[in-house]
Order: C-alpha cells, then sequence, then structure tokens
C-alpha cells in the first residue's frame, strides 16, 4: 500500500523539461577562448585541437546541460566540422571590440551551422576578473533561454 502511494505521488509530481544543448565557442586567441571555457566549466578537456567542456544551467524552470566545443586555431579543417556540427548556438570571444572580426567570425558561423541560430558576443577586455566572470555567466543564461525559445517555436 505505501508502493501505490509514493508512485501516485511520484505521477503527480510535474518533471521538468530537460534539454542537452552544444554551444560553440570561438575567437581568435586560444588563450581567451580556454578561460572562457574555464569559467563555464571547472574541467576543460582537449582533444586532437578540439577543447570540450559542459555545464548545468536551470532557466525557465528548465534542466539544461550544455556541451562546449572550442576549436584551437591549429585544429585541421575536419575537426572544425566537428566543432560547428549540430550546435544550437555560438559565443564570440574577443579580446577587444572589433566589429570586423565579429563579422568574419558571425558569417563563420552562419556558414557552418546555419541561420537564426543564437549568437552571443563576450568582449574580455583587461582580464578575467569577478565582474567578467559573472558577465560570462549571465550570457550564459541568456543564449541558453533564447535557444529554448527558438526550440519551442
Amino acid at each position: 500500500m505505501a508502493q501505490t502511494k509514493r508512485r501516485k505521488k511520484a505521477k503527480s509530481r510535474k518533471k521538468k523539461p530537460r534539454y542537452l544543448f552544444k554551444i560553440t565557442v570561438v575567437g581568435p586567441d586560444d588563450k581567451l577562448l580556454e578561460g572562457v571555457l574555464s569559467v563555464l566549466s571547472t574541467e576543460v578537456v582537449a582533444v586532437d585541437g578540439i577543447r570540450i567542456s559542459s555545464a548545468a544551467v536551470t532557466v525557465e524552470k528548465t534542466d539544461v546541460k550544455t556541451l562546449f566545443m572550442s576549436p584551437k586555431h591549429s585544429a585541421l579543417d575536419i575537426l572544425l566540422s566537428v566543432t560547428f556540427a549540430g550546435a544550437s548556438g555560438a559565443i564570440i570571444v574577443l579580446k577587444e571590440a572589433d566589429p570586423d572580426m565579429e563579422t568574419l567570425y558571425r558569417n563563420e558561423i552562419r556558414e557552418e551551422i546555419g541561420a537564426g541560430v543564437p549568437i552571443r558576443v563576450i568582449v574580455i577586455g583587461s582580464g578575467m576578473d569577478d565582474f567578467k566572470r559573472n558577465e560570462i555567466a549571465v550570457l550564459l543564461d541568456e543564449i541558453v533561454g533564447e535557444i529554448l525559445s527558438v526550440k519551442a517555436h
């Protein structure tokens, strides 16, 4: 009898929706890319020129796991395509605001992933302080929220 009550309780609880999104992180400076990935996740693994990490985010009562892939500039073209394949969004990391560089990366993302994919740009500036780490965390929440809204439509 106790098991029946537990099952009814478990069924009555509404489960949170769960998603897995892949986000590509690109930019001209490998050290900055690695720094941003280390803010997003404590563990960053490098495999054949691609850095991989993951993080969990809760947005709008939804559990989201994010997989980040970031190519090193030494990565072969075939590995670059793996970095972009299946990505739901992209983050461009720049040392300083540079509209030409941003346009270059936006065009590459559109070419590799397609138009309509959420893209965010983060300018690191002089260094990775607590304010910048918080800005990166907010940026992640924003891009995941936008990916969720795109998926919902």
